[in-house]
């Protein structure tokens, strides 16, 4: 057995299964993981207990999926970076970590022709890097995620293997995962929610089904029923765009479950979908969680979907929550609210900002304040209320910025984003009406946003790769403008 699976274990069951009929068995994906064992090891020039970092340049693909799976399994720590970012970036980042090896589309070899190549891993190729002054690692360290999406930022989270290994046992119990499920690739790996599903898959003997195509193309679906998917798991923005087109008015019959989790879906979608599910057999699971906890903080089962619209649901097996006030006193009983505080094994070891950070042990000791508001329900389920950052005040009242836009949404049905200072309000919408009737209407619920409203028009919301929207951008053109 590997560091996270076991690939003899399921032996010739699918392990990857591609677009283009090509099946990977787990098998394979053991045999695959010696062949790469034995390349690195005729050109490494480090000893077998300290692996170096891993950077690999992310598509839904068979080599990017392979390539992790038996890299990952045999203990090397990974930094995956999308392959949407820009070159200049990702040397930037390359720099800033100097990883021992690199990752990346076979197209994007001839971007390093300093580099030598390792081995080619389907339409991936392993290349050794020029760095010799490489940084130590942490021996828990397993994989450093991305705190802001496609941006190029330093800042990552450090996960290590044993927050990796309960988070994906958690999202396996939680999902209720075996061999016989396929799952869709449908998320970025370099995501943290996308890495939790490809995790929890490969740990239960799961198949991946595997393609380049996003959900708005036909031929992801076409797939999809083809391969007879039986769990599909998207974002807010995903499932928000699947209602839009009404593509679930099919049944799907393959399909057991969905999951949702990358931030808030709206009451109006969660009660569409539980619905969907309810009436067709099949679990809608909305899951709440952050990089910061390996992705999984709570759930809330399919069976209470319907029963507590907008609820984030329960803690996962193995973790605990507690709310606290602005003194950071625990606060308790139905109905409590404050900041989430959560503690679990998979609570990261820290952040990274360079690669100065990788040797660093574990900062937060297994507790994280999220930053998060929430209050709980006489179930001791819990709701996201908003951000403890997403505040202003507005003529010395203290104005939430969620709930400003919750105002909107609940009484105008008009999706917002709201920024400011402690002198103007900025609700940003998507069209002019939108624009007419917000401006209308704020001021006659918000007193204090009188003569400090703005209302300005964007052609969409800018968001990162989870779906959800980037903030400090708006709060930059608010500013220009």
């Amino acid at each position: 057995m590997g560091v996270f699976w076991d690939f003899e274990n399921f032996a010739d069951s699918p392990a990857l299964i591609a677009d283009t009929g090509v099946t990977v068995t787990y098998r394979d994906l053991s045999a695959l993981s010696k062949e790469t064992a034995a390349a690195i090891s005729r050109c490494a020039d480090w000893d077998a207990a300290s692996e170096p970092l891993v950077m690999m340049v992310c598509r839904n693909t068979m080599g990017a999926l392979s390539g992790y799976a038996v890299l990952a399994d045999s203990g090397y720590p990974f930094l995956p970076v999308s392959a949407d970012l820009a070159a200049g970036m990702r040397r930037d980042l390359m720099n800033a970590y100097r990883p021992g090896l690199l990752l990346l589309p076979e197209e994007m070899r001839g971007e390093y022709p300093a580099m030598g190549e390792v081995c080619a891993i389907r339409d991936y190729v392993l290349l050794k890097t020029n760095y010799m002054d490489r940084f130590p690692i942490h021996p828990r360290l397993g994989l450093l995620i991305t705190t802001s999406g496609s941006t190029g930022s330093a800042k990552f989270v450090r996960q290590s293997r044993e927050n990796l290994r309960f988070n994906a046992a958690a999202l396996a119990k939680i999902l209720q995962i075996t061999s016989a499920d396929r799952t869709i690739t449908a998320l970025p790996l370099q995501y943290t929610y996308g890495q939790s599903v490809l995790h929890a898959n490969l740990r239960c003997g799961a198949a991946m089904v595997v393609t380049k195509n996003g959900v708005m193309d036909p031929e992801f679906w076409d797939l999809f029923e083809a391969e007879n998917v039986t769990c599909f798991h998207g974002v807010p923005s995903t499932y928000e765009m699947l209602h839009h087109i009404g593509l679930f008015e099919d049944e799907f019959p393959s399909l057991r479950t969905l999951s949702q989790a990358g931030g808030k879906l709206s009451r109006e979608l969660q009660e569409y979908y539980a619905r969907y599910a309810a009436e067709n057999g099949k679990h809608f699971v909305i899951m709440y969680g952050q990089s910061e906890a390996t992705a999984a903080i709570s759930w809330l089962p399919p069976e209470d979907a319907l029963r507590k619209p907008g609820s984030v649901g329960r803690v996962v097996p193995g973790g605990s929550v507690r709310l606290i006030d602005g003194s950071g006193n625990t606060v308790e009983g139905p109905h409590a609210r404050g900041e989430l505080v959560y503690r679990g094994p998979n609570v990261a070891m820290g952040y990274a900002r360079g690669g100065e950070d990788l040797a660093k042990d574990d900062e937060w000791n297994g507790e994280i304040r999220t930053g998060d508001l929430a209050e709980t329900d006489e179930d001791g389920y819990l709701t996201i209320t908003g951000r403890l950052k997403r505040f202003i005040k507005l003529a010395g009242h203290r104005v939430s910025l969620d709930e400003i836009d919750g105002m909107i949404m609940d009484e105008l049905n008009i999706p917002s984003a709201s920024v400011g200072t402690d002198d103007r309000l900025t609700v940003f919408v998507t069209g002019d009406r939108e624009k007419e009737m917000v401006a209308s209407f704020i001021p006659r619920v918000l007193s204090a946003a009188r003569g400090s409203l703005r209302v300005l028009t964007v052609p969409e919301f800018p968001k990162n790769e989870g779906g959800k929207i980037l903030y400090s951008v708006l709060q930059e053109t608010a500013e220009k403008v």
